[in-house]
Parts: structure tokens; sequence; C-alpha cells
């Protein structure tokens, strides 16, 4: 109702071939810059002029009273990444697909590596790296120099009634389960009613934090699971010692936090000072143990197949070219900082001054500035 109410106030629209082509003509006429967050889709409902106007009426005055810098806006146009696989023919379909992708301008390899690991506790005797370049404009991306780690426990042989026949034949919970799989991606917060905040049953809900609580009990009194301290953090970089491999995925496989956050000079208000991670970052954290994580293993390989590693997606993206484009350039140097607070190198940094641009195409500003950043994690 309210929709329908938008529509014939002429405060909202559904774009068409033709509104979408009057927007673009208009402001190229205009000569604008963007919009950074793209065009609408045909189909898709956005505002009128009448509507835009009215929006951003509104939001001056509910949020007149804030006073906080510009907002610079973010147009990620460049990215590399690297992939890794356990086989070469893995990677090489990876790579086939990944040259069908209009964004995608260069894909190369597979690259034998070795061993190669991505948990601590996860490891491959030899695997292969691909190399992905992308190239985007007006999109709105933000900067993803990040790891990634994902496991596709939703295909077709991934059948939840089959998982929990072969959980009962090995004496594992439903929700002990689901503690371990929220572990799998790394060390988790101890605190049941924030664990349950991200574990899932095998019907894909949450489960209750009183449940999430008795799990997670279970799993640390049966030696699955550890609370992360001094002691444990040892034994895993003496795991990882003795059992040399490529940590594809480097903050995730050694779980030692590298660089450092940027916090307020109390001596300085306004200004911004290092702050190096701590040694104990990780403290208090749930971790598998090694025989908690044979057994995630193995209960994994027996659910989706020996070959159920063939569906590991894992990607390192570590060079980008960032754009950022505000009304002045005040939030500049605090952008600068926060990526390398991260643990980013920049590499390069630009400022320019440009005329009219837009964020949506509604949202627009007679001029401003561009800062240009070349990251990467290197």
């Amino acid at each position: 109702m309210a929709l329908s109410d938008c529509l014939k106030k002429g405060w909202l629209q559904v774009i068409t071939e033709s509104s979408l082509t009057q927007i673009q003509n208009e402001l190229r006429e205009q000569a604008f810059l963007g919009p950074v967050y793209g065009f609408p889709e045909v189909g898709h409902v956005d505002f009128t002029n009448l509507g835009a106007e009215l929006w951003q009426q509104l939001s001056q005055r509910c949020f007149a009273h804030l006073d906080s810098p510009p907002f610079a806006y973010s147009d990620v146009v460049y990215q590399k990444t690297a992939r890794y696989f356990k086989t070469e023919t893995a990677a090489a379909k990876a790579i086939a697909s990944a040259r069908q992708e209009p964004d995608v301008v260069s894909a190369t390899g597979p690259f034998p590596i070795g061993p190669w690991r991505v948990q601590w506790w996860r490891r491959f005797p030899e695997g292969y790296r691909i190399e992905i370049e992308e190239r985007w404009q007006w999109q709105g991306r933000c900067s993803e120099l990040s790891e990634s780690f994902y496991i596709d426990k939703n295909s077709e042989n991934a059948d939840p009634n089959r998982l929990r026949e072969i959980l009962d034949c090995n004496n594992v919970t439903p929700g002990e389960w689901a503690v371990m799989a929220a572990v799998e991606v790394g060390p988790q917060t101890s605190n049941s009613s924030h664990l349950a905040r991200i574990v899932w049953d095998l019907n894909g809900r949450r489960i209750s934090e009183a449940d999430c609580g008795t799990a997670l009990e279970s799993c640390l009194r049966y030696g699955w699971l550890r609370i992360l301290n001094s002691e444990a953090l040892d034994q895993i970089h003496e795991f990882i010692r003795t059992a040399p491999a490529l940590p594809v995925l480097p903050k995730l496989a050694a779980l030692r936090r590298e660089g450092c956050v940027y916090v307020p000079d109390p001596a300085t208000p306004g200004q911004l000072i290092p702050k190096p991670f701590s040694a104990n970052e990780y403290w208090g954290d749930v971790d598998f143990t090694p025989a908690g994580a044979d057994l995630y293993q193995r209960l994994l390989a027996e659910w989706l197949g020996p070959d159920s590693d063939d569906r590991l997606s894992v990607s390192r993206a570590y060079s980008s070219e960032e754009h950022r484009y505000c009304e002045s350039a005040e939030p500049f140097p605090d952008i600068i900082q926060e990526h390398e607070a991260r643990g980013a190198i920049v590499h390069a940094t630009r400022i320019i001054e440009i005329g009219p641009w837009c964020v949506y195409w509604w949202q627009q500003f007679p001029a401003g500035y561009r800062l240009e950043l070349e990251l990467s994690d290197l």
C-alpha cells in the first residue's frame, strides 16, 4: 500500500528503458561524473525528481544536528585476486569460468604451489593458484583486500538427513556439529549469547542461546574445542612450524594479528594514533583442538564425499585501486590511515579536484574531490 501511494503521489517511479535513457542523457549533457553507485536497473523502483527532492529535505532535517565530516563514497575500479584449489582440474575449470565474466580482464594459471594450508589445521600436500584481474567503474564497490574462505554445503548431495545419520553414528549432536561448523571459519567468541547469532542448525535456522551454550560446553568437555590462551597459541604455532606449508590466507592460517588500529589521541583531540594489535588478541576465543579438527574433517568427508575438499573456495584479494568521492578533501587523511590500520600498504595517493558528480543520479553535487588509492597487502 505504501509503495502504491508513493507511485500515485509521484515520489517513486518504475524505471523503464525510456526513463533510464532520459536520466543518462541529462547527466551526460551536464557533464556529471558518476553515479558512483551506478544507474538504476530497468524494472526497479527509484525516485522521481520530486521524490528525491522531498527525501533530501527530510534527510537534512533529520540529521541536521549531527556534526560529522562529509562522507566519502567508495568506488573500487581495479582488483587482483589469487584463488587456490586442491586440484589442477578444479583450477582450470575456475579459469574458464572467470574468462566468461564481463569484468575480468585477465585470468592466468594454474600455477603449482606445493604444500599449502587454509586454517592452521587444514593442510594439503599440493595445490594450484590462479590469478584474476577485474576492472569496474560506477558500481560503488568497497575495498576488499581480504581473505575469503567458503565450502559449499548446499549442493544436491549435501542432504541434512544424511548428515544427521552420520552424526548419530559418531555420537555427535546436531548442536555440537553446528558450533564446530561456526568455528571452521576461524576462532569465535566463547560467549554463547554472541556465538548463537552465527550458529545454524541442520535446517538453516539459528539455534537458541541455551542450546548453543550446551553444545559449546560439550565440545569443550570432549576436547574438540578449546579456549585459546598463550599455551594453546604456542601449540598451534609449533604445529605450523613442524608441518610447513604456504599459508594462502595468512591471517586465518597463523592466528596472528599483524598491523595496528588507529585510535583517538587523548593528547590531541581530533587526531588518530596507531595502536598495535595485542599479542593476546585471540585469547578467550574458541578454536579447534587437533582432535576436534580431525573429527570435523572426517565427518565432513563422510557427509559430502571423499572429494569434499574440492568444494573449497579460497581466495585472497591482495591488490586494488580505490576511488573515493567527497564534497571536500577533509575525510581523506583518515581514510588513508584506516587502510594502513587494517594492514594495507598504500603505494600511491592522488587527490583530484573534480566538477559536477553524483552518488545516485538524483544525489548531485556541483563540485568535489576524488581520492585515488593504490593498495596492496603484500
